[in-house]
């Protein structure tokens, strides 16, 4: 085993806060001094070469396929088994089914009868196949009848997110071949993707699986997709294995899901169905995807036993996006305890064995220390489960189920929580990160606040937020020893926020770090040090403008202003955003690569005017 030598630097810095009285227009003022002790320690340690254990992407990752073309290069070719969308058909077969099925509530039945009135009336398409944006055409252009006083477009905008989703499915047929014997399927092409680095992050995953592979004696890396994040677990299965089989690997698909956990402990692998319309929210998915159903069933039929033991045989296991709460509950019981199939997984990664990565929610669900013991217990890290920034500052974090996309409209959301208030399960998601709070889609949806709030409610002093099409190696070999090593890959950037002892509810207060690709970050007994990689020089004497967007945590804003930041000669940068005043400072010299990539030390405050 190779080593590499990395000197430690062990810092502790205080920051004076002074109350600030009065909102302050970005500009160039000095940023009150940092009282720093001098250095208190420097360790010399010998670190093996990364063999890394979990590789978590941010989500975002443009792919070429036949249902998204838009991320493919003008000469992209699919075969004609290639799904290239969706098939919904408006028949009195279909339209029966959606009007028989009990989807809406009591007080909302009405407008499901309506839906039933509408499609009927929609006889220009009837018994013909539409794509979803023909049918919703169709739809949203109906105009309001005597028959029916309501406007296709007012029915429309009554939906919520889960009603219209269980409508969809109802409508919905198989997509199949011209001669009707296969079920067509979406078709990918890495080599035509336009956006390479998302490309990239695919193969990159394939090749750390293959290291795992190769110590086992086999060349080609055997890698399970695992799509329980998603409300419709089948509609992504074709996507991912034909994105890991071209980047190399011998991939296959893990039917494990919340509805399949379920069914294996109720012994009900009949009732699978409905475990998917009643857990997921999904609807006639053995008719719409009978092959993949048929394995989910004897899979179910043969129990946790055999998907133990695909885990075992397995190299990678990498999971999808959607809702991490759908993954959490398919490998924790309902009484958050671990399932046979999440000990296994912990067993392979534990044993150098096993690759876990994910995207998105498939990222989010990893957070927890309840395997770990790098982390005091009386600090839980949780796991994230819903929110945004401006709806964090506001109502503040809540231990509580997320409440669903569209509750509002059925009025049926949650202790009156609005449907973007901040969620977290307190005691963690799986469990396989310990070093702190995940996040995803990062900087693109300035989730910056929405981390720093729920750091301060659960006093969890790290956390990690991840930006899309961008990922963060994890190398837990050392992790008992307190010491883990970390690496950015990608795009773009992953923001470590580490919650400083002065912060409070009222002034919120972190130090930031930003890594891009390449860069490492060695966590040691809960110090975080941040190594550019060598390509990366110190910027000095910048003089760009300093510039700012607001709303600040709205799409990529805050990024910008920390990228503006390093590239100026200002050393903070402050916002008044009432009743809310941001505060950006430098802590480090920033330093950047030939191709503008960032690492930077900063420091975030937001103060809550009294």
């Amino acid at each position: 085993m190779r080593f590499s030598c990395i000197s430690l630097f062990i810092t502790h810095s205080l920051l004076y806060l002074p109350m600030l009285l009065c909102a302050v227009a970005i500009g160039q003022e000095q940023d009150l001094p940092a009282s720093t002790t001098p250095l208190s320690a420097q360790q010399t340690i010998l670190l093996p070469d990364a063999d890394y254990d979990l590789m978590l992407v941010g989500g975002g990752l443009a792919t070429c396929s036949s249902m998204s073309k838009k991320s493919c290069s003008d000469q992209t070719q699919f075969s004609k088994l290639a799904k290239t969308s969706n098939a919904y058909l408006i028949h009195p077969t279909t339209v029966q089914l959606f009007s028989g099925a009990e989807l809406f509530t009591a007080e909302r039945a009405s407008l499901q009868q309506q839906l039933v009135t509408l499609f009927n009336n929609l006889t220009e398409v009837q018994g013909k196949l539409l794509t979803e944006s023909q049918l919703i055409e169709q739809w949203r252009s109906f105009q309001a009848t005597e028959v029916l006083p309501s406007s296709g477009e007012e029915l429309w905008q009554q939906l919520s997110d889960r009603e219209l989703n269980a409508v969809l499915d109802f409508l919905e047929v198989p997509t199949l071949s011209a001669d009707g014997k296969y079920r067509l399927t979406e078709q990918v092409d890495l080599a035509e993707t336009t956006d390479f680095e998302s490309a990239e992050l695919y193969r990159q995953f394939v090749q750390l699986a293959t290291k795992k592979a190769q110590a086992k004696g086999r060349q080609q890396a055997k890698v399970l997709v695992v799509t329980a994040s998603s409300r419709d677990p089948f509609a992504a299965v074709d996507f991912y294995l034909d994105a890991f089989r071209q980047a190399g690997a011998a991939a296959q698909w893990l039917p494990l899901t919340a509805a399949l956990q379920h069914a294996i402990t109720d012994k009900n692998c009949v009732a699978l169905p409905q475990y998917l319309a009643n857990i997921h929210g999904s609807y006639r998915r053995e008719q719409i995807y009978a092959d993949l159903f048929n394995l989910k069933q004897q899979l179910c039929k043969q129990g946790s036993s055999a998907i133990v033991a695909m885990i075992a045989d397995a190299d990678g296991i990498f999971f999808n996006g959607g809702d991490q709460s759908l993954t959490y509950q398919a490998l924790r019981h309902n009484d958050g305890s671990a399932s046979a199939e999440l000990l296994a997984i912990l067993e392979a990664v534990k044993q150098k064995r096993l690759l876990v990565g994910g995207t998105s929610a498939g990222t989010a669900v990893m957070s927890g220390s309840q395997f770990f013991t790098i982390n005091t217990p009386s600090h839980a890290v949780p796991m994230i489960s819903n929110g945004d920034s401006y709806h964090a500052l506001q109502y503040g974090a809540k231990a509580a189920i997320a409440p669903w996309p569209g509750c509002r409209k059925e009025q049926r959301c949650p202790d009156d929580m609005s449907e973007r208030q901040l969620t977290y399960t307190a005691t963690g998601g799986l469990g396989l990160f310990p070093l702190g709070i995940l996040d995803t889609h990062f900087a693109e949806r300035g989730r910056q606040a929405r981390l720093l709030v729920l750091q301060q409610a659960s006093q969890t002093k790290l956390a990690f937020g991840i930006d899309e099409a961008t990922a963060l190696l994890v190398d837990l070999s050392m992790q008992a020893e307190g010491i883990v090593q970390l690496k950015a890959s990608g795009a773009a950037e992953v923001y470590i926020s580490e919650l400083l002892p002065e912060s409070s509810p009222a002034q919120l207060l972190a130090n930031t770090y930003s890594m891009s690709a390449g860069d490492t970050v060695i966590w040691q007994q809960g110090n975080i040090t941040l190594i550019p990689t060598e390509d990366k020089t110190k910027l000095v004497n910048s003089a760009e403008p300093l510039q700012s967007k607001s709303p600040l945590f709205s799409r990529d804003y805050y990024r910008s202003l920390s990228h503006s930041l390093c590239l100026s000669n200002f050393n903070a940068a402050t916002v008044s955003e009432p009743p809310y005043l941001i505060r950006l400072s430098k802590v480090d010299s920033c330093y950047q690569s030939a191709d503008s990539k960032l690492s930077a030390k900063q420091r975030l405050r937001i103060i809550t005017e009294q």
